[in-house]
């Protein structure tokens, strides 16, 4: 099997697990996780089958109930290190591998996919799609949940007021071309170790690697901040987040 090789998220991995924590940031709790199992149809007691690409530590297994089967992958070893010391559910599998290549996993039936925040750091999703496909059933429903790709495009789109008309708007400078974008999760810092990379790719991008690895798409959700804010401009601030939504939930069916 071709050796994985550490990825830009090793060395940011305490930094992240401290963010996010053993039952998710804020939006995960409040947003990502309740719109995920209500997508993909799982309640209380469920015995689905469940395959979580860029599982990241684990925090979706952590939602799940007892009945379900949960395989996670990550190409961070230190994450996987994470996921594991962390889960306390009693049917989850961790693997440190490269979603874009052959998986170490010979199970090709589950019921459902998923990448959850996780798409958006992958170089080549359309690969990471196939291979989520490679490992469903017939009819097995892939859920991809990213920062939304027409407001949320780190370096090109950006927060501002327009004082004439008392509002807040996204400005957005450039949407079409895909582009690999440097993140400095420490902002202030110079220590190049910190930096993750963000892939942006416009929706029809997105349609394209899904129906080439022969998927349907049978759902679009787009999910807006529940925030409020306190001061004079908290108007126009929360029109402009119940207006302009932070996470697109794309739901898609194995043909």
């Amino acid at each position: 099997m071709k050796k994985n090789t550490a990825t830009s998220w090793e060395n940011v991995e305490q930094w992240y697990s401290s963010c996010v924590g053993e039952k998710g940031h804020y939006y995960h709790q409040s947003l990502i996780l309740p719109g995920a199992l209500r997508l993909l149809n799982i309640r209380e007691k469920s015995c689905v089958s469940i395959l979580d690409m860029g599982c990241g530590q684990g925090v979706l297994a952590r939602s799940l109930p007892n009945q379900a089967s949960y395989f996670g992958i990550d190409a961070s070893e230190s994450l996987i290190r994470q996921a594991k010391k962390l889960s306390k559910h009693p049917n989850t599998h961790f693997f440190y591998a490269d979603a874009t290549q052959p998986l170490p996993i010979e199970k090709k039936d589950f019921d459902c996919a998923s990448f959850i925040l996780s798409l958006q750091n992958i170089e080549y999703p359309q690969r990471a799609i196939g291979q989520a496909r490679a490992h469903l059933r017939k009819d097995g429903k892939l859920l991809i949940v990213l920062n939304h790709p027409c407001f949320r495009i780190p370096r090109q789109s950006s927060w501002q007021i327009d004082e004439a008309n008392k509002m807040q708007y996204r400005r957005i400078n450039r949407y079409m071309s895909a582009m690999k974008i440097p993140i400095q999760m420490h902002p202030g810092k110079t220590d190049l170790t910190s930096t993750t990379f963000s892939f942006h790719h416009p929706l029809c991008d997105y349609m394209k690697f899904l129906t080439e690895n022969q998927f349907c798409l049978i759902g679009l959700e787009e999910w807006s901040s529940n925030k409020r804010s306190e001061g004079t401009k908290a108007k126009m601030e929360d029109r402009a987040r119940e207006e302009i939504p932070l996470f697109l939930a794309l739901l898609a069916r194995a043909e």
